[in-house]
């Protein structure tokens, strides 16, 4: 399913309508947040608390759901024609850690990894070759010592 963003068209404007584009540009935060220590009009000052707040209770949610390079990045999930971040039968049974340590949710019930929703933070992928963490190599791992003790 693909996930239509608030932002995808900012990138669009910027050819359709070049002049536009300091207007359009507002749809980031941080100028009134950083730059102008929220010393601005009320309206840009509630939209940026409301991101704050929002961030607070949804990890990175300015990022995933209004950023154009979160967007950009969403899009670019979407057409891939292999997938680059590998995954063991095991992932998702009946190991789950790579699920329950992805904060953006981007990893299925079953181990598979949506990468609309996946921004490369590739925390995941150290799970995946950490032979202390992935519970598949640790089973494996431990099977091995019982047959090498059984003999």
């Amino acid at each position: 399913m693909v996930e239509i963003r608030g932002t995808d068209g900012l990138a669009c404007v910027v050819f359709a309508a070049p002049d536009q584009v300091d207007k359009a540009a507002e749809v980031e935060p941080f100028k009134t947040a950083i730059t102008t220590f929220f010393f601005r009009e009320w309206y840009y000052v509630a939209y940026a608390i409301f991101w704050l707040v929002l961030g607070m209770a949804v990890f990175k949610g300015f990022c995933r759901y209004a950023c154009p390079l979160g967007a950009f990045l969403a899009i670019g999930g979407l057409p891939r024609g292999r997938d680059c971040i590998e995954r063991r039968a095991e992932c998702g049974s009946p190991c789950q850690l790579r699920k329950v340590k992805c904060k953006f949710g981007a990893i299925t019930q079953a181990g598979q990894i949506q990468f609309d929703e996946c921004f490369q933070y590739l925390d995941c992928v150290a799970i995946y070759n950490d032979r202390n963490r992935c519970v598949p190599l640790i089973v494996a791992a431990r099977r091995r010592t019982r047959e090498v003790a059984a003999e």
